[in-house]
């Protein structure tokens, strides 16, 4: 398995690429979009202008009459938003992660979210209803779980800025810009044993949710941190498999745990676009394989831009 990955602009741009892989007699399986097709951002939303819903209907019925499946991505931060119903329904049904009683406030792609709690049943079955209400809209074919180590754009514990916009139209999304404070107060921020994550020396929830949060039944983030991925791969397994009436799910993740292979296929993250790179993949994909992975795969030519002609490491 592998992908090519690179932004669209409109639908337009994603159906000339799939017409353009059949008319050069290049095989294709699947088209993918990465968050492109969403409203700003935002989980189970298509953008109404680039990508409209009418448009994504009438491309996705002419892709399956070539035998073709689409697969969208989708992010586990959902988006403080009033005017967002998943995020409405969400409040509605208390299925996100806590921090001092609180829903605990982080910075992905939409700007400001909350992370769903998965091993709360009532976020399961909030999740399913999620799921099967966009394919309603979109019948997609698979999902594409992405950042769901999960990542953050901010550490500590953060607060909506009262001086600042955030997002701030003027800088990068990744760049935080919520006020926040990093937590050093009790053992599970600090613990006495420091990890020394690619060389870097920084706090156990840099990046992340705070270990201090809690889950359902006060199950604590430090002891959870390294199920979330694999909580949110099992819920979206099974909301696939009710929402397709049986059909066998297609889930691919960037965080996996061991078992993650009964429920998803993985693939190797953000890499570059250059030899090294591609060396590492033939080395992590073969040790998935060991580790109960049976489809595993890299984004071909890399995800970042490389600083070289592209052309012979494609085709490698």
């Amino acid at each position: 398995f592998h992908q090519c990955r690179w932004g669209y602009h409109n639908v337009s741009e994603v159906a000339a690429v799939v017409d353009g892989y059949i008319n050069a007699s290049i095989p294709l399986d699947v088209m993918w979009t990465d968050d492109d097709h969403m409203d700003a951002a935002k989980d189970f939303t298509l953008d109404p202008i680039n990508f409209p819903p009418q448009k994504m209907a009438a491309f996705l019925s002419k892709l399956h009459s070539r035998g073709l499946k689409y697969v969208v991505l989708i992010d586990p931060g959902i988006n403080v938003n009033r005017t967002y119903k998943t995020y409405l329904r969400g409040m509605e049904e208390d299925v996100f992660i806590k921090l001092d009683g609180e829903p605990y406030l982080a910075q992905v792609w939409p700007g400001m979210v909350y992370f769903p709690d998965f091993l709360n049943p009532k976020t399961v079955d909030w999740w399913s209803n999620e799921i099967s209400t966009f394919r309603k809209l979109l019948a997609v074919d698979g999902l594409w779980i992405d950042m769901n180590e999960p990542s953050n754009f901010c550490t500590g514990k953060c607060s909506m800025p009262k001086n600042h916009p955030c997002p701030d139209p003027k800088s990068y999304p990744w760049l935080c810009c919520l006020d926040c404070t990093v937590l050093t107060q009790s053992k599970w921020d600090n613990p006495p044993y420091k990890i020394n994550a690619s060389g870097t020396s920084a706090p156990i929830g840099n990046k992340t949710i705070a270990t201090s949060a809690t889950h359902y039944n006060g199950v604590l983030e430090y002891n959870a941190h390294s199920l979330y991925g694999f909580s949110q791969t099992v819920a979206t397994n099974k909301a696939l498999l009710k929402s397709t009436g049986g059909k066998r799910p297609f889930v691919l993740t960037r965080s996996t745990f061991v078992g993650s292979g009964a429920y998803a296929a993985h693939w190797t993250g953000d890499n570059k676009g250059d030899w090294d790179n591609l060396r590492y993949s033939i080395s992590t994909i073969l040790n998935f394989g060991i580790f109960g992975m049976p489809m595993v795969g890299s984004d071909i030519c890399g995800f970042y831009p490389a600083a070289t002609p592209l052309e012979e490491l494609c085709n490698r």
